[in-house]
C-alpha cells in the first residue's frame, strides 16, 4: 500500500531538495499536515472551553485533537487504497459516490474506534479516569459523524484531484511528444527544401534572371522567401485547413514554374466544399515536390502535374497525378523518401487503419499518388 499521491520519479526529485528518500517524504508530509491540523483543533477546542467558562486544561486540548486527527492520519492510506479501487471502476462518478457510502461510514466509525483509544491511553490521566474518558467519547462520538464522514469524503476528493492532476501531466507529456514530432516534420521539411541541388537550382535560376528579366528574378527572391517564411512560421497545430495548405503550395510552384518555364504545367483543381477540411499540416507541397523531382525534371520536353482534392462521401480524397517518367520499368513497390514516408507515417498516427496511400503507373507514362482520409472540417 502506497502513500505517494505522485510518480515515484517526482516524489523522489521532491524529496531530495528536502534531505528525505521518496519513501519517507510523503508519509512525513502527510503526518506534518495532520500535526497542524490537531495543533489548530486543540487550539480552538481550548479557546472554546475557555469563552464558555470550562477548566482550559490545553494539555488535554491539544491531546484530544491529537487524538481526533492522528487517527485518521493512520486510516488514510486505507482510504486511498479504496478510493483508488473505486474509481478503477470506471463507473459514473454518481454511481462511484453511492459506492463510498458503506466504506464512509465504516471509516467514520474505526475513526471513533482509534479516537477513543487513543483518548483513553493520552488523556486518561487528566480526564480523571477511563469511565470519564468513555462518556466523553460518546459525547463526542454523537457530535462528529458527520464531521468524519465529511473527512472520509475530502480524503476521496483529495485523491480524486490528484489523479487528475497526474492524468492532466501525462496527457501534457503525449502533446509535447507529439508537438516535438511535429517541429521535426518542419525541419525535415526545410531541410529538404534547402538540400543542395533545390536551393542551387534555384538560385541558379534566379541569376540567369537577372541579366534578363530583373523583375522576375525579384519576384522569384520574394517566393523564395515567402515560401522558407511560411514554412517555419507554422502555428505547431497537427491538422489545418485544405486552404492553408493551398497558401503554401503557391509560392513553391511559383519557383518552379519560373525554374522549369515552359516544360511545367500545374493544374490545382480543389472543391469548394473541402477548402475547410482538414488536413496534416504541410502534407501537400513534399507531395507536389515528389512529382515535379522525380516525375517532370528528369522528362525531355513539357510536363504536367495534375492536384486534385474532392469529397467521396465521408471521406476526402487527394490525388497528386503526374505525365513525367514514371516508376523504372518492372517496379512492382513504391520506394518512398523522406517526403512520402513521413506523410504516411503521420496519417498512420492521425487515423490509424481510417487512412489509406495507395499508387500506380500512369499510362503511358507517369505516376498516380493517391490518399484517402476521414473528411472532418474545422469548426466554425
Amino acid at each position: 500500500m502506497s502513500w505517494s499521491p505522485v510518480s515515484p520519479a517526482e516524489a523522489s526529485s521532491t524529496g531530495a531538495r528536502w534531505g528525505l528518500s521518496s519513501r519517507w517524504f510523503w508519509p512525513v508530509v502527510i503526518w506534518a499536515g495532520y500535526t497542524v491540523l490537531a495543533l489548530l483543533y486543540g487550539a480552538q477546542l481550548f479557546v472554546y472551553r475557555a469563552s464558555h467558562g470550562e477548566p482550559p486544561r490545553l494539555g488535554e486540548a491539544l491531546l484530544t485533537g491529537a487524538c481526533v486527527w492522528y487517527a485518521w492520519a493512520v486510516l488514510t492510506p486505507f482510504v486511498l487504497a479504496v478510493a483508488r479501487r473505486i474509481r478503477a471502476t470506471g463507473r459514473p462518478w454518481f454511481v462511484q459516490l453511492l459506492l463510498h457510502v458503506l466504506p464512509g461510514v465504516g471509516f467514520a466509525v474505526l475513526a471513533l474506534g482509534l479516537f477513543a483509544v487513543l483518548r483513553e491511553w493520552l488523556v486518561v490521566e487528566v480526564s480523571g479516569g477511563a469511565s470519564a474518558a468513555w462518556t466523553y467519547f460518546l459525547f463526542i462520538a454523537s457530535k462528529t459523524t458527520d464531521f468524519d464522514l465529511l473527512i472520509y469524503f475530502s480524503l476521496v476528493g483529495m485523491e480524486a484531484a490528484v489523479a487528475y492532476a497526474r492524468r492532466m501531466r501525462e496527457e501534457a507529456v503525449r502533446a509535447s511528444q507529439l508537438e516535438a514530432q511535429l517541429a521535426q516534420a518542419q525541419l525535415q521539411l526545410l531541410r529538404s527544401q534547402l538540400q543542395p541541388h533545390f536551393l542551387f537550382n534555384t538560385l541558379h535560376a534566379i541569376s540567369a534572371l537577372m541579366h534578363r528579366d530583373v523583375e522576375s528574378a525579384d519576384r522569384m527572391v520574394g517566393q523564395l522567401s515567402e515560401l522558407l517564411r511560411a514554412s517555419l512560421e507554422r502555428d505547431g497545430r497537427h491538422e489545418v485547413p485544405l486552404s492553408e495548405e493551398l497558401e503554401l503550395l503557391s509560392p513553391y510552384l511559383d519557383i518552379e514554374r519560373t525554374r522549369f518555364s515552359d516544360r511545367l504545367q500545374v493544374n490545382v483543381d480543389v472543391a469548394e466544399d473541402v477548402r475547410d477540411a482538414l488536413v496534416p499540416s504541410l502534407l501537400l507541397q513534399p507531395l507536389v515536390e515528389n512529382a515535379i523531382r522525380h516525375g517532370i525534371a528528369p522528362r525531355r520536353g513539357p510536363g504536367k502535374v495534375w492536384v486534385r482534392v474532392r469529397r467521396d462521401g465521408a471521406r476526402l480524397a487527394l490525388e497528386v497525378e503526374d505525365d513525367g517518367v514514371g516508376p523504372p520499368a518492372g517496379r512492382t513497390e513504391l520506394e518512398e523518401g523522406i517526403g512520402l514516408g513521413a506523410t504516411r507515417a503521420r496519417l498512420e498516427r492521425l487515423h490509424g487503419a481510417e487512412q489509406s496511400v495507395t499508387w500506380m503507373a500512369r499510362a503511358p507514362s507517369g505516376f498516380l499518388l493517391s490518399l484517402s482520409l476521414p473528411y472532418r472540417r474545422t469548426r466554425a
